[in-house]
């Protein structure tokens, strides 16, 4: 477009837009939050959306994944700025999901774009799902007075949590004129050799309902019974200071998974065994632990298994949860699942975890 412009192509010809949808993608890594570089791998399966798979209608990412008015995230997802593009982002550090999208501010953004540069305008798709605070935002960047104010904007045009506040800049210089008392801090390193219990009796339900567990392990540990509510670990021997992660879900007796919990236990060599050494800094190696879940099936096989089934078994172009509030319990596969949201074509025992549209409520 700046190319356009400068060879003398009429600015009043040309329109940007803005998305009242997402664009999503599963299994993402991410390297930097600014400048945004990473990967991801879409494997075989459908990606988390709305109609289709990939996408979020804006009315879905209110609800879900974007709260305007306490400016954060919904359900374990987070909104980040990439402030070289000057693009937000959200992205579920648990579930590796990233949904690139317009918010508010980046709405605000382009209207004053366009109204710099003089441009013919801006357009959307699709308004119909707005909720209002997008043309509002348009407006307000485009220049348009305010004729009544029903809702106060300014809240909205917020940043990512990776952006440092500029009172928090501020904030940052003053304490830097000051000199602050140092802090105390224990950490705890087992002796390589050392028995040690891990317990997950702190877990607990909101409905008192019995829970069962299910631990990972690192594979260099060997643990009698890993559903046990505690469990026993030799730490083994090392020649250098060595973090072992275990992980933990507990599920309750209708079969709704927790979310997981880490622990990273840091074994160390004796003092007696350990030789002086040149300072340097620590490398901490981080086992990959063997997770105790279910691996998704190599073949998506569509076809029912149970004509005795205490609901309808589950079609796959049949719409589900179209009404909100009324969400539909299906069979499949010798379980039970309730839809989220709506959903199509989602086969539930593929799209039962986080932030898949079907809850597994345990087998019939």
């Amino acid at each position: 477009m700046i190319t356009l412009l400068a060879e003398g192509f009429s600015a009043d010809r040309i329109n940007i837009g803005y998305a009242g949808y997402t664009r999503n993608a599963r299994q993402v890594e991410i390297e930097s939050l600014s400048p945004l570089k990473g990967s991801y791998n879409p494997g075989s399966g459908d990606t988390t959306g709305s109609f289709e798979s990939g996408t979020s209608e804006w009315y879905d990412v209110i609800y879900s994944y974007l709260d305007l008015e306490n400016q954060k995230g919904r359900n374990g997802f987070n909104v980040y700025t990439d402030q070289v593009a000057d693009a937000d982002y959200l992205y579920s550090p648990e579930s590796k999901l990233f949904l690139s999208l317009d918010t508010p501010r980046t709405v605000k953004a382009k209207g004053e774009y366009a109204a710099k540069l003089g441009l013919g305008g801006v357009f959307t798709w699709t308004i119909d799902q707005d909720n209002g605070v997008l043309v509002n935002a348009v407006r307000e960047g485009l220049g348009y007075e305010i004729e009544s104010e029903v809702i106060d904007m300014e809240p909205f045009y917020f940043e990512g949590i990776n952006v440092e506040k500029d009172d928090e800049q501020s904030d940052s210089d003053d304490a830097q004129k000051v000199n602050h008392a140092p802090k105390a801090a224990i950490e705890l390193m087992v002796v390589g050799g050392s028995t040690v219990q891990l317990s997950g009796a702190g877990s607990s339900d909101e409905d008192n309902d019995e829970l069962s567990f299910s631990w990972g392990v690192p594979s260099q540990i060997d643990v009698a019974d890993k559903t046990a509510e505690i469990i026993e670990v030799v730490v083994p021997e090392v020649s250098e200071k060595t973090a072992f992660q275990f992980t933990l879900f507990v599920r309750d007796c209708y079969n709704e998974p927790s979310s997981q919990q880490r622990f990273v236990l840091t074994a160390v060599p004796a003092l007696s065994q350990v030789q002086p050494e040149p300072e340097e800094e620590e490398e901490i190696i981080v086992p990959v632990p063997d997770e105790e879940e279910e691996t998704t099936p190599a073949e998506d096989d569509t076809s029912a298994d149970d004509k005795t089934s205490p609901y309808a078994q589950w079609d796959a172009s049949t719409v589900y949860g179209a009404n909100w509030g009324s969400f539909e319990i299906v069979s499949w596969k010798g379980h039970n699942y309730q839809v989220k949201w709506w959903s199509m074509g989602n086969q539930p025992d593929l799209n039962c975890g986080v932030g898949g549209a079907w809850t597994d409520l345990g087998a019939y």
